[in-house]
Formats: structure tokens, sequence, C-alpha cells
């Protein structure tokens, strides 16, 4: 059954992330259609009835474009740039070309407004633009950058708890007064992720996480007691990170702290005494969620290490998070017959301390262009 969950939690992992890249991938871009332009110069109306023949493909059109542009004749420009919109469909690519001309255009011909307008939409579609000529296009996309708005993300990973023990009940165990613990688990997480500045971004990212325990003391020199538990947690965080940029480069550290509800979906445990020489019939897992704390909450924080890939992000994460509330309800200790009658056990008043291990993969659905030093003729 927990291999099958697993499974099931990878395949909507990857079922997620290619969804998201596949929107990221699918982006198109189309000029305004209310920007200015003008008719065709007196002289250059063999110019307009060639861009609208029907036998002209959009890789010629987009051609006739550029030869317009590079021999001055911007006004042109601006009319084939139009026409070619309305009249074809095109795909990103195509379409970031004639954009390239006509914000060039644009600028030759010093209409600012539409430049910078068509600058923005640019920046929005295609963040990982290198600059290339023509230089007034140039110009008016460095007055600009990009910066991510909404991700995605799913990491999986380890976990490994310390209980911080408060109480521990003593009836027999008297050779060994503290117990030994042994916590891990396996988590999987899903993140959605709002960056309202560069160096700055919330994350909302629900976990699934199964933990195993063993508790140990040893009653005598020949006979140990052990208490073997599983346990089933979703937990909601939300925690704020901060990275630290420093130019463009492709590793980018961050760090983030938040808090979590935890919620118990489930917890089974069994316990038997196992001595040297004797043959112990290890008993079958019993359910004993009703001796818990149900719902949880605590604080994390941790760092990360980010590699950029233009829209994708991968990165290992390593955080801690500390429960406030004890994992089994104090008020409920005399209420399991088994273990207080058969095993001689009261179940620890303990709090977990958890340190995760985690890689992920992030996907940026969609970026914010900010323009330089309050510059632009839009705001």
């Amino acid at each position: 059954m927990k291999t099958n969950i697993y499974i099931i939690l990878l395949l909507l992992m990857a079922s997620t992330l290619a969804s998201a890249t596949a929107y990221a991938q699918g982006d198109t871009l189309r000029l305004f259609q209310n920007a200015t332009s003008q008719k065709p110069q007196d002289g250059n109306a063999s110019i307009s009835q060639t861009a609208t023949q029907e036998t002209d493909t959009i890789g010629e059109r987009l051609s006739t474009l550029a030869d317009l542009y590079f021999a001055g004749k911007y006004l042109d420009v601006l009319d084939l740039s139009r026409q070619i919109d309305e009249q074809h469909h095109l795909s990103k690519s195509q379409n970031l070309i004639r954009l390239k001309y006509t914000i060039a255009a644009y600028k030759e011909l010093d209409y600012h407004h539409e430049a910078d307008s068509a600058a923005q939409l640019y920046w929005q579609k295609d963040p990982f633009y290198v600059r290339y000529d023509p230089v007034p296009f140039q110009e008016v996309m460095d007055n600009y950058y990009t910066k991510p708005k909404f991700s995605v993300w799913v990491a999986a990973g380890k976990t490994i708890a310390k209980p911080r023990l408060q109480t521990v009940h003593s009836i027999v165990d008297t050779l060994q007064r503290k117990p030994d613990y042994d916590i891990q688990g396996f988590t999987v997480q899903l993140g959605f992720e709002y960056r309202p500045l560069k160096i700055f971004s919330v994350s909302i990212a629900p976990a699934y996480t199964s933990y195993t325990t063993e508790r140990t003391t040893q009653r005598t020199p020949l006979a140990t007691f052990r208490y073997e538990e599983n346990l089933k947690i979703f937990s909601l965080p939300l925690f704020a990170e901060a990275s630290a940029f420093f130019g463009k480069e492709k590793f980018v550290p961050s760090a983030y702290f938040g808090v979590q509800i935890k919620y118990l979906t489930r917890s089974e445990y069994r316990a038997y005494t196992d001595a040297i020489g004797k043959y112990v019939e290890i008993p079958d897992y019993t359910d004993n969620i009703d001796l818990k704390k149900r719902v949880n909450y605590s604080l994390l924080g941790g760092i990360r290490l980010n590699y950029y890939l233009r829209r994708i992000i991968f990165f290992a994460d390593f955080g801690i998070s500390a429960d406030k509330l004890s994992i089994n309800d104090p008020k409920k200790k005399y209420s399991n017959g088994d273990l207080l009658y058969q095993n001689l056990h009261i179940p620890d008043k303990y709090r977990m301390l958890e340190y995760t291990i985690k890689g992920g993969i992030k996907v940026n659905l969609q970026y914010k262009t900010i323009a330089k030093y309050n510059y632009g003729h839009n705001q």
C-alpha cells in the first residue's frame, strides 16, 4: 500500500511539472492592436502590394520587414508589421522577430510610448532576451528587466526526526531509563510561489510525510523492549524566502522561514520484548490514532541552493522544523490496556525536531516586466 501511494504521488508530481512546462513553453505574443501607424510613403505602394500577396510565406514577409527597416522605411515597417499580425498566426519566435523591428521602428520615429509598451510585452514573453541589433531596439529593451511572478515546484526527500523528550514514564525500565529513538521518514511536497520582489517570495507548499519510529529500551541484560510505530502526516507550510541575487549567476543561494500546520492522518504501532535465546512472535500493527494529537503546528526554516536554467530551476533544500505540541496525548497515556498491562509501557511525552534534505525542480510560469530607474513612458 505504501509503495502504491508513493507511485501515485510521483506520477502526480510528474504530471504537474509537465503541465507547467507546457504552459511556460506555449507562450504566444501579439502586438497591441492600438499601435499608431501611418500610410506608406508615396512611391512605396509596391511594398504594400508585395506584403499582402497570398503567395508570400511568413518567412518572406519577415525578411521584407527587416529589409524595410534597414532601408530606413520605418513607416512601412509599422504598416507591414500590422498586416503580418492580422493576417497570420505566428509562432512565438516569428512574433518576436516581428516585434524586434517594430520596436526599433517606433524608436527611430520617436514613438516612445508605443516602443516602451511593445518592449514590456517582449520582455514578459521572452525573459531571457539576449542583446542583439538593431541598436534602437536594444536601447529600448535595456530600459527594462524581468523577474518571475508565479512559479510551481515539487520536491522530495528524506526526513530524520529527533524527539525532544518531556516526560518518560518508567514501570520496569530501570536498567535504561532514557529510551533510544530512531525516527525517519520520506516526504513529497508540491509548492506554489508568488514573488512580489526579485529577492523575496512567498510559498504555500502542502506536503505528505510517512514516518517509521523505533523506540528501544534495555530492560534486562538479555531483554530489549521494542516499540515500533508508523505515522502519516499531512502538513501545510507557509513560508517566506529571500534570495541572494548579485547579477545573472546560475547558482543562487536562498534562505526561508515560516510556520506549518500538521495533521496526523494515520498511526499504528506494535510492541514486544525481544529476549536473547527466546523465540518472540512479532505482533501485527494496531491502530492507535485515538491516543495522538491529530493537529499540531511547528516553526520551520532552511536554506536552498538554486540552479537557474532559464524557466527551470533545480534546487537542493536543507530544512529544520520544531513541533510546538507533543505527538502523544498525555491525557490518554493510560488508555491503551495492551501497552499498559501486556507490555508495561506508558507512551512518552515528546515533541519532534525534524531535519529534512530534499531535492526539487521549479518552473516559472509567468514573468513581470519592470522599468529600470523609474524609466518609462507608460508610468
